[in-house]
């Protein structure tokens, strides 16, 4: 008679995950830019609406030259950030009576107690500098980018839109400011500073074309991820309830240290749904070049050659046989700078990740608000 017979898999090929076979629904773009530059004295912009935000040429599409090569756009994105840094690092003169005080907005993430006629000078001259690259990128007198500047700029001192800045160059794009000179009165603005910049106005994604073309949906009951931390931050208020919600969330591993983080790097399967640092982030300097690196609880900095060393055998050997090496986490950067881009010639530490197969990255966008520190995908 029937009757049942008990089946046991032994192997699981798809390893919990089946790919999916067109990319998930995206909500629409207000504004799409595209910058790319096929060599170095040429710059190319171009942008698109999904929602009708632009006035639709009739014969040709919104696409310009640049006037500055990329060295020079280059150049003045890593001025930008420089500049960034010295706000981050700003100590005011000592009163007669009161200490120096160290700092200030490097350790206070909430800004709202700083005496208001110093924050907003010092916002203010930040966001000078953030016109000024504005400015300089689409400066120039050739017809078509007159034209493109006009429909650009009007779109930009729009609010609340959501833009994606797709680029070949590493442009801080959040710091850019639009409007500034017409708050400009006797030399001083007159409106509030921080709206001017565009990571303020807006939500904005920064892409660098490095995404994959392919997307996971997972089947397991529980999600896999890790916390890869610097220990001397675990005093930082609400540091622990994050890792109590990751914990609760996820199957967690915890990472202190860099000789815990490289080897599982070099396997060729590191099945994560999320990967979580809390740690140092800076910029290293060598050369007249910038670049971002991740330091953990020793001083060994991670950045983006470190991690092509690790993950591109597996990624180069599974793009030889046709397939994808199981590389796939949302990564959240709680680090500084980790949004930022720096100087051209160094893949961002971002776009490595991606590169190899990670669906995404977070990271804190270098703007502030008025309640403190401003934060927003580049991806």
């Amino acid at each position: 008679m029937d009757h049942e017979i008990d089946l046991i898999t032994e192997q699981d090929p798809s390893r919990g995950y089946r790919l999916l076979p067109e990319a998930p629904a995206c909500a629409p773009r207000e504004l799409t830019v595209t910058l790319r530059s096929p060599a170095r004295d040429v710059v190319l912009i171009s942008m698109w609406s999904e929602t009708g935000l632009l006035p639709q040429p009739r014969a040709t599409s919104h696409h310009a030259r640049l006037t500055l090569g990329a060295d020079e756009i280059s150049s003045l994105s890593a001025r930008l950030i420089s500049r960034w840094q010295q706000f981050v690092q700003f100590e005011p003169v000592p009163g007669s009576n009161r200490l120096r005080e160290k700092k200030p907005y490097l350790r206070n993430a909430d800004l709202t107690e700083r005496p208001q006629s110093e924050l907003l000078a010092q916002v203010s001259e930040l966001a000078r500098e953030g016109a000024y690259l504005l400015g300089e990128l689409l400066a120039g007198e050739e017809r078509e980018l007159v034209r493109f500047r006009g429909h650009l700029l009007n779109a930009l001192e729009s609010d609340d839109l959501r833009i994606r800045f797709d680029s070949d160059l590493g442009v801080p794009w959040p710091m850019l400011a639009v409007g500034y000179e017409r708050l400009l009165e006797g030399g001083r603005l007159t409106g509030d500073p921080f709206r001017l910049f565009l990571g303020h106005r807006h939500q904005v994604e920064s892409t660098s074309g490095a995404y994959a073309d392919y997307w996971w949906v997972s089947d397991r009951h529980r999600a896999i991820g890790s916390a890869n931390l610097d220990s001397d931050l675990k005093n930082v208020p609400l540091a622990d309830d994050v890792l109590k919600l990751l914990d609760k969330g996820l199957e967690l591993t915890e990472r202190h240290f860099s000789h815990e983080l490289l080897p599982d790097l070099a396997r060729p399967v590191l099945d994560e749904d999320v990967m979580y640092f809390f740690c140092h982030g800076s910029y290293e300097e060598h050369g007249g070049h910038m670049w971002h690196a991740l330091r953990l609880s020793d001083e060994l900095p991670i950045d983006a050659p470190l991690v092509d060393g690790y993950r591109k055998p597996h990624t180069d050997a599974a793009a030889r046989r046709g397939a994808v090496a199981l590389f796939h986490p949302l990564v959240v950067l709680n680090a500084c700078f980790a949004g930022a881009p720096a100087t051209a010639g160094f893949a961002g530490l971002s776009a490595a990740l991606v590169r190899h197969g990670a669906l995404g990255v977070l990271g804190p966008v270098v703007w502030i608000t008025p309640g403190g520190w401003g934060r927003g995908a580049y991806r």
